[in-house]
């Protein structure tokens, strides 16, 4: 799995209260890119990917 970065759920709650793209509903990593970490963010306004440019 692509994960170079581990982010806590405390610290990505934090982050996604900070928009407003609802309340974080689930989390998890994924395998897409080669030098970046991804995850999959389920929020109640509908899913995202967040990209932690690791370059």
């Amino acid at each position: 799995m692509a994960v170079y970065t581990e982010v806590s759920d405390e610290a990505l709650e934090a982050f996604v209260d900070s928009y407003d793209i609802g309340e974080l509903l689930s989390f998890k990593g994924i395998a897409e890119g080669v030098e970046n970490t991804n995850y999959l963010l389920h929020c109640s306004s509908g899913p995202y990917i967040l990209t932690l440019y690791e370059k």
